[in-house]
């Protein structure tokens, strides 16, 4: 058997776009969504994640991935699943929603940090 531990999906994928914001370089990492026309926002809590936020220039520009393999830190009581689990965002992460959630698919959870990984 393969040593999962050897195995890495950073960057698989990645589809990165620049966006207008009023992000600042603590939101880098964070799940964003659209608001307005080329504009990103945090995702607020239970709010659908659209990207992640890679890093925030000083004229407000702010790279995104929109595809591939992306981690967020997850909170709640339940883990999400590998394979399709619905997750929204928790404002500075990911957390499992059955109910409102998008279905993303999770390759990759780590219980030991907390740490989900999602295809976008």
């Amino acid at each position: 058997m393969v040593n999962t531990n050897m195995i890495a999906f950073d960057g698989a994928g990645a589809l990165n776009l620049t966006f207008a914001s009023a992000l600042t370089s603590a939101d880098e990492g964070k799940p964003v969504e659209i608001t307005a026309d080329k504009t990103v926002s945090v995702a607020a809590a239970g709010k659908t994640i659209h990207g992640k936020a890679i890093k925030v220039e000083k004229d407000g520009a702010v790279n995104v991935q929109v595809k591939g393999y992306v981690e967020f830190p997850y909170t709640g009581t339940t883990v999400p699943k590998v394979g399709y689990s619905k997750l929204v965002s928790d404002g500075t992460g990911a957390k499992v929603d059955d109910t409102t959630g998008r279905e993303y698919l999770v390759l990759s959870v780590d219980t030991a940090n907390k740490i989900v990984g999602i295809l976008l």
